[in-house]
């Protein structure tokens, strides 16, 4: 029986007043990819179906609350909500990840257990259009790109769909990050990744366009 991810969730944990976010990508049964930038890191999890039926994992998070157990794909390092319930009545069970369709047998004593102050939130479309798009391409799935921009001038309202949306004309946007105060308000600037070199330039060139009534400024960054 294979099982395969179908709802993306984000992991989000608060330690001593630091918001860690734990990304995964995809996995057999709830996928999940890590990666860390300035001590925060992301994670997105999915709920299954299964061929004999929708398993009750995609209820985790709805009607069902999410348990503290997940499973990992080797290959796209994406963790997913599992329990052992769902992997049946023997020791395992074949499962699928729906992110980049790598199978294995996940055995029920190889679960992890989630650590304490951390739980779930829904994942940004961006990451998940990151991942495949990664996996498409042959390069490895927590790739961001290799021209970060540093972008100025920003409207307090603006949000990084907005960014992505800009960026789009100059090429594959790998990552779009607001920079934001301890309130959560913008400070009025973001980082932009741009999935290649030539994205990179024509990125540039955006400097000066108008974005929600101001004329955004592009600088490569400081580091």
């Amino acid at each position: 029986m294979k099982l395969s991810i179908i709802t993306p969730t984000l992991l989000v944990a608060t330690i001593s007043s630091v918001s860690l976010a734990f990304s995964t990508v995809n996995i057999a049964s709830t996928p999940t990819s890590f990666r860390s930038s300035n001590n925060v890191a992301t994670c997105l999890t999915r709920s299954l179906t299964s061929s004999l039926g929708m398993s009750q994992q995609a209820e985790y998070g709805k009607e069902l609350p999410l348990p503290n157990t997940y499973v990992r794909c080797g290959r796209c390092d994406s963790y997913f909500a599992l329990k052992e319930e769902d992997l049946g009545k023997a020791k395992g069970r074949r499962v699928t990840c729906g992110v980049c369709e790598h199978s294995w047998f996940q055995s029920k004593d190889k679960l992890f257990t989630l650590k304490p102050n951390f739980e779930y939130h829904p994942i940004d479309p961006l990451s998940l259009e990151r991942i495949k798009s990664n996996l498409a391409a042959g390069r490895r799935a927590n790739f961001m790109g290799a021209a970060k921009l540093y972008v100025g001038n920003l409207d307090f309202g603006c949000a990084e769909t907005d960014l992505m949306e800009l960026f789009k004309e100059a090429g594959e946007v790998g990552d779009v990050s607001i920079v934001r105060g301890p309130d959560g308000r913008s400070r009025g600037f973001a980082f932009v990744t741009m999935v290649t070199e030539e994205g990179g330039e024509k990125g540039m060139a955006l400097d000066g366009k108008e974005l929600l009534g101001r004329e955004v400024q592009v600088r490569p960054p400081n580091n």
